[in-house]
């Protein structure tokens, strides 16, 4: 009596447990359609695309998008309600041991031309949704899936609240993901079993059961440190003979140094004993800007190097400090950040489309803020915008900052972002943007033809906030920046005394 009470306690606990959410992770999805994992993306809210169309999966052999499945099963075409079970255990033991995270389960036809509806845990019939049964030396559990959807290389819109899965050759994948962290309650694990109801035949088909691997993480790192590491709070950074500009924003008269400082409504700087928004000072003044209600510009400022050292260089390190603040929240379409460019007022922003001959640039841009529930809620994708001499359609390619995940920017804190620009060779497709946060490596592209002529060079920094796009910002937002360096080496972090 005393063994059943155990087991009944497991099986509780399991199904009314939350599953953890990590960053990695596939998602189910809101009721908005568009928000979850779809055929391009694990997580569509977040830009974060598959390595490969249609999901990424791991065989029993460990073999990226390999053939050897963990399990595979007939379902025959008879026109009946039927339960369908699969034989995990190797698969689970697994996740147990640690040898794997536990991203889910990838269910993909194997052979055979059918199509097979299965209830999904959305279903209003609860016998019917799915379950992982476990049986250990300290007793079975009945696991309900923490999440599950199928894709399908029909339409872009993500089937989390679907009441269906569907598995076929069209191709339609399904993925379910089950919470398996208290699986050390039960011990030694003996048995493992996936168990679907299928409503639905159409046609025959053998089902196999992969492991999910999908995911931008990377080994732990240490920031990468720069010329600023030579000056400590970036004291006398200036000076440095690869530095072609610098500024902290303390000085009243702060836009002599720009060649233009725009709009004047829209920036002022402001003091380190400032109680707004959850305003926390980096040292000093920062730079404020606002995007209004109502508005889509925030920020135009630039520095032109011909203007400003005689000179247009053909490569540039951009560094700023970005903080968002605490009323920053993108709900419409996101818009630009500061960035590189060389558009010479011809092309190459704005729709006008870049040819290699009119012009180009590489601003930063930011997307709609994460939503809440979103493994990465409430973070704000950051990345570049760019016109270049390959790019489809009237407007800037989008590429986000995704190793690592750097790119998701919380608000109220600050970060060291940098950019590196290099151009290529003319008419050849060695062009490079990278991109690092906090000194880590956030981005980086070695392919880009940013021009056909060696007139195009890099013309200016463009210290650029706008939101859109055509879409006005929905209310009052703030962007806080500080200590920008232009330079012609890495620049990294700044070293304080609590980081030195």
């Amino acid at each position: 009596m005393h063994f059943v009470r155990h087991a009944l306690l497991l099986v509780v606990f399991a199904i009314g447990c939350p599953a953890r959410a990590d960053r990695a992770d596939w998602v189910e999805g809101s009721s908005t359609q568009t928000d979850g994992a779809n055929r391009e993306h694990y997580n569509r809210a977040a830009i974060l695309p598959w390595q490969h169309f249609m999901g990424d999966w791991r065989d029993a052999d460990d073999i990226a998008q390999g053939d050897v499945a963990y399990a595979v099963t007939a379902v025959i075409d008879d026109d009946t309600r039927k339960s369908v079970r699969w034989d995990v255990t190797t698969l689970v033991k697994e996740w147990s041991a640690q040898k794997y995270p536990n991203q889910g389960l990838f269910l993909r036809v194997t052979d055979g031309r059918g199509r097979i509806v299965f209830a999904s845990r959305e279903g209003p019939d609860t016998s019917l949704q799915p379950a992982l049964q476990i049986r250990g030396a300290g007793g079975t559990i009945k696991l309900a899936a923490a999440a599950d959807t199928y894709l399908t290389a029909s339409t872009y819109r993500s089937q989390g609240r679907a009441e269906q899965l569907r598995v076929s050759a069209a191709p339609e994948h399904v993925l379910i993901r089950f919470d398996v962290d208290e699986l050390d309650q039960l011990g030694a694990i003996d048995e493992a079993t996936l168990v679907l109801q299928s409503t639905h035949q159409y046609g025959s088909a053998h089902i196999g059961v992969f492991r999910c691997r999908q995911g931008h993480d990377e080994p732990a790192t240490q920031p990468v440190l720069g010329l600023a590491a030579k000056y400590k709070d970036d004291q006398g950074i200036a000076a440095d003979a690869d530095v072609i500009f610098a500024t902290g924003f303390e000085r009243d008269d702060w836009q002599d140094g720009w060649t233009v400082a725009e709009p004047v409504d829209k920036i002022d700087t402001i003091a380190a004993d400032t109680n707004f928004h959850r305003f926390e000072a980096l040292q000093g003044r920062a730079l404020r800007s606002r995007i209004a209600k109502g508005a889509l510009t925030a920020l135009n400022t630039t520095y032109k190097f011909g203007r400003e050292t005689g000179a247009e260089p053909e490569e540039i390190y951009f560094r700023y400090y970005l903080r968002l603040g605490d009323d920053w929240n993108q709900t419409l379409q996101g818009g630009k950040m500061p960035g590189i460019s060389g558009t010479y007022g011809r092309g190459g922003w704005g729709g006008r489309k870049s040819d290699g001959v009119n012009g180009w640039s590489a601003r930063g841009l930011f997307r709609m803020t994460v939503p809440r529930g979103n493994p990465l809620g409430g973070t704000t994708p950051v990345g570049f915008y760019c016109y270049h001499a390959d790019m489809e359609g009237s407007y800037g390619t989008n590429w986000i900052w995704n190793k690592d995940y750097r790119g998701y920017l919380e608000n109220n804190r600050w970060y060291a972002i940098e950019q590196y620009c290099r151009l290529n060779t003319p008419g050849e497709k060695d062009g490079v943007l990278k991109a690092w946060v906090d000194g880590r490596l956030a981005f980086e592209k070695t392919d880009i033809r940013f021009r056909m002529t060696d007139e195009l060079k890099i013309e200016q920094i463009w210290m650029n906030v706008y939101h859109g796009g055509k879409l006005a910002s929905p209310h009052d937002q703030h962007l806080f920046i500080d200590n920008v360096v232009i330079a012609k080496d890495y620049i990294g972090p700044m070293v304080t005394s609590s980081n030195r």
